[in-house]
């Protein structure tokens, strides 16, 4: 078997981490979500069950107007 000799020089190398460069910009421009949803296809294709998402926080403000104007006056 004759040995295989290639030669990586710029011209074959840069279009190719250009081409990464890309795909990656996209991916971190949609966000946090569009890498988990990446992530859990990854896992499901690999057999693995994806880890459940944790409940979001509730929201630190008071429900009505009335509430809030008593918040601000107490100080809270």
């Amino acid at each position: 078997m004759t040995p295989l000799l290639a030669y990586f020089g710029p011209e074959t190398v840069l279009p190719a981490t250009s081409i990464i460069a890309t795909v990656v910009g996209v991916v971190l421009m949609m966000g946090k979500n569009s890498i988990r949803w990446c992530l859990g296809l990854a896992m499901t294709a690999l057999g693995r069950k994806p880890k459940a998402q944790a409940p979001a926080p509730a929201p630190h403000f008071a429900p009505t107007a009335e509430s809030r104007a008593a918040d601000e006056v107490a100080g809270r």
